[in-house]
């Protein structure tokens, strides 16, 4: 059985995608142009985030890292409310990111350099980073105690590493997971690279 058109019953080509013929899709996209006023096109879009050209929007936009465009339309467009909640939603991300970063960059600078006492024998930080394992460390008097790390929610530290660019954090490179770690590429730069980055 043929595909057919659900807004005029034209009979759509079998390779056609989507469920409106092309100028339904036209008349579509001109009814929302009139009945929208707050539009914004790829060269807007790609202005208000800081963007050379449409082309990087565009591949941003395929790999669903933007508000999503206007369904059924098959031009670059986009409603200011989505872009606005989008922004909105970006920054929630943002300080929950900021929180995470901060948490792992503490917990790195006092596995790395505040006198703990390495409780195995491995070179990689392990569950440590993540404020989940007892470490041991010396007191300013010389004492043995436990040391409080920030408790930093795991999936939220993933998904921030997956985010950082590691252009601007080499040391992350081939890192998928913060346990895996190496103290000695642990650094004061990157430690202090991670605390100013969100």
């Amino acid at each position: 059985m043929a595909q057919v058109c659900w807004q005029c019953g034209k009979e759509l080509s079998r390779y056609h995608t989507g469920y409106l013929c092309r100028t339904c899709q036209e008349k579509r996209l001109e009814k929302v142009i009139t009945d929208e006023k707050d539009l914004v096109d790829a060269r807007g879009y790609a202005d208000m985030l800081g963007l050379d050209s449409e082309e990087q929007l565009k591949r941003l936009a395929r790999e669903g890292v933007l508000a999503p465009r206007i369904p059924g339309v098959k031009k670059w467009v986009w409603r200011k409310d989505d872009i606005d909640a989008w922004f909105k939603r970006e920054q929630q991300t943002g300080d929950v990111f900021r929180m995470a970063a901060r948490g792992i960059a503490s917990n790195l600078r006092t596995c790395r350099y505040d006198s703990v006492i390495c409780s195995s024998l491995s070179d990689k930080i392990g569950n440590k980073v993540y404020g989940q394992e007892l470490v041991l460390g010396t007191t300013d008097v010389g004492r043995v105690e436990p040391i409080d790390l920030v408790k930093v929610d795991r999936m939220t530290a993933l998904k921030m590493l997956e985010r950082l660019p590691k252009e601007d954090f080499p040391e992350l490179v081939g890192i998928t997971d913060w346990a895996d770690m190496i103290y000695d590429n642990i650094n004061k730069d990157l430690i202090a690279r991670l605390e100013a980055y969100f």
